[in-house]
């Protein structure tokens, strides 16, 4: 969708803001963290503007584009083939071709983009997460999935058995299936390989709450308080209860075996 608008100017992808809140649609954690929305946008060399769905909902095609022209000094569309707008979403991307057509622009509509497992769809995506099959949806994003937070301080845990690690408070962000991954960590800058534990931790305690805890590999010093992202590679296996804190100290060090030859 970006490289089609890239010939008509800066491509400006266009958000609309409320659009759960209006269609009545349950809560759902986003696919990227709002304050990680300008690193992307920066990867693909394309700026975004909001726009109210109150605002546009009922229009017209016609209406539409004529918001677009005039509200946000657009000069042309790119759809998506399957994009429906307009009263009760009567109007298909083709109606709203047409109306950009007559307003002089040259409308452009994306065909599906589709991978050897089906449409490439933030719904597929979401399901890949949840089933924690970070690999595949990494292929459909065209980057790796990232979680992001202040490191803030644990039960420490990690650093009693010599595995010390950040606990980092993730931000609103969709959190995949629980489990280990090999990810890499970004810190200010500087990447390192790591192991990430998703969940509560069943070996060390009852009804913990799910945290997010990284172990950087080849990294000594402190993290409170620093940022920490964490771009997820690949899910390594399942969290499970071991029957004793040396099994645990045992697993650990495979885990970070094999996240080191994960990350190459």
């Amino acid at each position: 969708m970006v490289e089609a608008a890239r010939p008509l100017g800066m491509p400006t992808l266009l958000r609309f803001t409320g659009m759960p809140e209006a269609l009545g649609w349950a809560p759902r954690r986003p696919l990227v963290a709002e304050t990680d929305r300008p690193r992307v946008l920066d990867q693909w060399r394309a700026q975004e503007r909001l726009l109210p769905f109150d605002a546009i909902r009922a229009c017209t095609p016609p209406d539409f584009v004529a918001v677009l022209a005039q509200r946000l000094g657009a000069a042309g569309l790119v759809i998506g083939e399957d994009f429906r707008g307009g009263p009760g979403r009567s109007s298909d991307a083709w109606a709203f071709a047409a109306a950009a057509r007559d307003r002089g622009w040259q409308p452009v509509v994306v065909p599906l983009l589709t991978s050897t497992t089906g449409a490439i769809s933030s719904s597929r995506i979401r399901s890949l997460l949840a089933e924690g099959q970070v690999g595949e949806a990494n292929q459909l994003l065209g980057r790796s999935y990232r979680l992001g937070g202040p490191v803030v301080t644990g039960d420490g845990r990690g650093r009693q058995i010599g595995v010390p690690t950040a606990n980092v408070q993730v931000e609103q962000v969709l959190l995949p299936r629980g489990g280990v991954y090999a990810a890499w960590a970004d810190i200010d800058g500087r990447r390192y390989r790591a192991a990430v534990n998703l969940g509560t931790a069943p070996t060390v305690g009852e009804h913990r709450p799910q945290t997010c805890e990284a172990h950087l590999l080849d990294f000594s010093g402190d993290l409170y308080g620093r940022f920490l992202a964490l771009d997820l590679v690949a899910r390594l296996r399942d969290e499970v209860r071991f029957p004793s804190l040396a099994a645990l100290v045992a697993q650990i060090q495979a885990d970070l075996a094999l996240a080191r030859s994960t990350l190459v």
